[in-house]
């Protein structure tokens, strides 16, 4: 016949087994957890990064097509059209096509009409696009990167509460 303290023993055993698996299972997730988090995070790094080179490279473009703008406005401003032509004949496509918009606002005679091409809907760079594409994209890693550090922190807390039982049995 098993006596009350064999019980005690068995159970107590049964107790310590279970919390030292437990604790291992535990922190085993919480180091899944943390390598998924750090994986976002590049991610989000790496897209941050290429968010910014797309938004230089605009802005180059943009400061170009300007100056462009420029020196084209101020032919056309000087009747001399054989270099407007010239310029405008270079206009990279996105100018061309919001420049063209633009004069259709007739600019010169219609208050409400924007004060440069830059401004319309029609101006739009391809860099800007994708700067904004991979900001969206650093933005979802990042919450990603979050909810596996939280889903992290519940795992060690596990750990910690394993880990007592395991003390308190012992």
């Amino acid at each position: 016949e098993v006596s009350r303290f064999g019980w005690v023993e068995f159970i107590a055993a049964v107790v310590l087994s279970l919390a030292t698996v437990a604790t291992a299972w535990a922190g085993y997730q919480a180091a899944l957890w943390g390598g998924d988090q750090a994986e976002h995070m590049a991610a989000a790094s790496a897209a941050n990064v290429q968010s910014a080179q797309q938004t230089n490279m605009a802005q180059q473009r943009l400061g170009l097509q300007a100056t462009l703008f420029v020196q084209w406005a101020t032919a056309i401003s000087e009747e001399n059209q054989d270099l407007a032509d010239f310029l405008y004949q270079r206009f990279p496509k996105e100018l061309r096509v919001a420049t063209d918009a633009w004069i259709a606002t007739k600019p010169l005679k219609n208050p409400d009409a924007p004060a440069t091409p830059f401004e319309m809907a029609e101006y739009a760079l391809p860099e800007t696009s994708l700067a904004v594409e991979f900001r969206q994209q650093a933005e979802t890693e990042s919450a990603a990167a979050n909810q596996a550090n939280e889903i992290s922190d519940r795992y060690v807390l596990l750990t910690v509460i394993f880990a007592s039982v395991l003390f308190f049995g012992g």
